[in-house]
């Protein structure tokens, strides 16, 4: 205690001194190099307490806590990586994706032999620029239907044109689609899983293979047998090294 009292004195005389009159070989006294060793072992005994230690570990860690929360306040972003992608056969976006637009399938007919092969998702309210009068007839776009007339559990959409949905879902980075299975891997999210749709082997238009949403969802107002592009459902043809049956492939989209 008494030395504790001791360089508390000292120290308050040199506060209290002139700064004029502090030379280099007052600095560089024995007095003041044994008052500063002195100070020196005070903080290692004061910090080698547990309770002192303690508390400069919670202060640091509260310092830490708040800055992270401060950061985090100030980050108002979406959380990194996007996957868009088309929900064919329904009109919406599943729970945690966003719905960019809804719109009606079309593509070129099925009989037209330069006809493009994808389908696309056509929004509700087209915009135009610059355009001729009449009509050109270069590359015809039409609606899509289903043709499941013999298709006994999704007959009841058969003639009917197809919806869509254009979606993006956040925090994920990769999308793909599984033919013949509707459930997605492990670790793997599953936006939506229906039938594997395709155009008939016999029309002369070429085609790709769809994932089509199982529901089946209808363009309201539709029904009457106007053709165009065409969704039949897909089946693996046996004899040929394939997992085969007489059963109409399902389809999965996945993201991660």
């Amino acid at each position: 205690m008494k030395t504790k009292t001791f360089v508390l004195f000292i120290l308050t005389t040199f506060l209290v001194t002139d700064a004029a009159e502090v030379t280099d070989e007052d600095i560089n006294s024995p007095l003041v190099s044994y008052l500063l060793a002195r100070i020196e072992q005070l903080e290692s005994k004061m910090m080698d307490k547990p309770s002192i230690r303690k508390t400069s570990e919670i202060v640091e860690k509260s310092t830490e806590q708040n800055a992270v929360a401060a950061s985090n306040e100030k980050c108002t972003c979406p959380p990194a990586g996007v996957v868009t992608y088309v929900r064919w056969g329904n009109s919406t976006c599943p729970y945690g994706a966003d719905t960019i637009y809804s719109g009606v399938v079309a593509g070129s007919s099925y009989g037209d032999e330069g006809a493009a092969v994808d389908p696309l998702c056509l929004p509700h309210n087209p915009q135009y620029l610059k355009s001729h009068a009449g009509y050109q007839n270069l590359v015809p776009l039409y609606g899509a239907e289903y043709e499941t007339a013999s298709i006994s559990p999704i007959n009841h959409a058969h003639n009917r044109n197809v919806p869509c949905a254009l979606c993006q879902a956040y925090g994920r980075t990769n999308k793909i689609m599984i033919p013949s299975r509707y459930e997605c891997p492990p670790g793997w999210n599953t936006e939506y899983y229906g039938y594997l749709m395709a155009g008939h082997h016999g029309h002369t238009a070429a085609t790709q293979f769809t994932c089509v949403d199982r529901s089946l969802e209808q363009v309201p107002g539709s029904g009457a047998n106007t053709d165009g592009y065409l969704f039949y459902t897909v089946e693996a043809h046996c004899n040929h090294f394939i997992p085969c049956s007489d059963k109409e492939l399902t389809c999965v989209v996945c993201t991660k």
